[in-house]
């Protein structure tokens, strides 16, 4: 009884480890950031913006694309479903527009079809998403472009949802863990090797490569999928750190938990569903770039990681101090000062202008906080496509 006690929270802990490995190495690997580089000559590209009622937030978004269009580049609005202003500001700021209405078929995966089957026309030979209330930094869009021309496969850019100032400790820890994905751990896999997972906006696609995909789908996390069907298909996406995206996190409490819920439960959905999947074609094909994804896939939101190990080690503590063998306990904190020590030399180099070293050491009440919101979506996933209410929104009516 003693030895298999002692095998089951060994298993637990080898079934948890290539995650802590794959995510402590990105992390390291990330510390450095990288050299500026030269944007280099980008063809015409076409900029499609998915936009449901964004008519309070999305003309800033249109200045800041317009601001970076030259002769043959496109900017087209995909008015979805819409029962506000937005095509007509669209139409106000210079964009073209085509306006979608299927009550059925709902979310930015038809929206993008619908818009690419549009652009199809101008016959631009790079097409970039951005979502409707993103800013973009100066020469984005001509860095994406260009570096999906010359490699020939999509491109992330740096998608960052920024805090408000003052907020809560609650979105400001979300805004360093998005930091953590969609940064830190982006720039740290490009230098191992894995193939970059596309976050949602300033994505770049060479467009001949977009029509060997299917981009209408009621998936909730489509970007996400849409990584892992490229990648399966021989064009795993790059990053691109020099070409910066931003967007607000959501200003209220319930809105913030309507976004998690559809971006964490959609990524637990995916990662359910596809990380055995990939590891299998990976290691039948001998294809390294598959299998690094599925381990990179198997690296669960920052909260559940911390506290899959949390509730390992506590186990662990609990059995050698009932059967007085300390083996799984000494592989579990080796284990947890791994993953804490990473997070330590993230929030270091990145993280010191939204977390203060006493918001950091409340980091374990941030993640017991969240159990219960894991125990919701897991209960009952998001299914639906459900809009966000964007913080812009919420101040216009105070």
């Amino acid at each position: 009884m003693t030895i298999l006690g002692d095998v089951l929270l060994i298993l637990g802990f080898l079934a948890l480890m290539p995650a802590a490995l794959l995510f402590a190495a990105e992390i390291l690997s990330g510390l450095r950031r990288p050299a500026p580089l030269p944007a280099g000559d980008a063809p015409a590209f076409t900029v499609l913006i998915p936009a449901h009622d964004e008519a309070g937030v999305i003309a800033p978004t249109l200045r800041s694309i317009a601001g970076q269009l030259r002769a043959g580049d496109r900017m087209l609005v995909i008015a979805d479903n819409c029962t506000d202003d937005t095509a007509a500001i669209a139409a106000a700021h210079g964009a073209d527009v085509t306006e979608r209405q299927d009550r059925v078929r709902r979310g930015k995966g038809y929206a993008l079809a619908h818009g690419l089957a549009h652009a199809a026309c101008w016959a631009n030979p790079v097409t970039i998403i951005v979502d409707a209330d993103c800013l973009l930094s100066r020469d984005a869009l001509h860095r994406l472009a260009a570096m999906a021309a010359r490699e020939g496969r999509p491109v992330q850019g740096d998608y960052r949802l920024e805090a408000a100032p003052g907020g809560s400790l609650a979105s400001r820890f979300s805004a360093f863990a998005i930091r953590v994905k969609n940064y830190v751990r982006l720039l740290g896999g490009k230098r191992l090797g894995v193939p970059c997972v596309l976050t949602g906006s300033g994505m770049a696609f060479p467009t001949a490569l977009l029509s060997r995909v299917e981009l209408g789908s009621g998936e909730i996390v489509e970007d996400l999928l849409l990584a892992v069907d490229l990648t399966l298909d021989g064009a795993a996406p790059r990053f691109c750190p020099e070409a910066q995206i931003t967007s607000p996190l959501p200003a209220t409490r319930e809105a913030a938990e309507a976004q998690r819920a559809r971006w964490e439960g959609g990524y637990l959905s995916i990662m359910r569903r596809y990380v055995l999947r990939l590891a299998c074609t990976g290691l039948r094909r001998g294809d390294m770039c598959v299998l690094a994804l599925a381990l990179d896939l198997a690296i669960p939101p920052l909260s559940l990681l911390i506290a899959g190990q949390g509730a390992l080690v506590i186990l662990a503590a609990l059995w050698a101090l009932l059967s007085g063998h300390a083996l799984p306990l000494a592989i579990g904190v080796v284990q947890m000062a791994l993953v804490v020590g990473a997070i330590a030399l993230a929030w270091h180099r990145y993280g010191r202008d939204l977390l203060s070293i006493g918001d950091l050491a409340r980091l374990p009440l941030t993640v017991l906080a969240k159990l219960g919101f894991y125990r919701r979506i897991l209960r009952a996933p998001q299914r639906g496509w459900v809009r966000t209410e964007r913080g812009a929104e919420m101040k216009g009516r105070e």
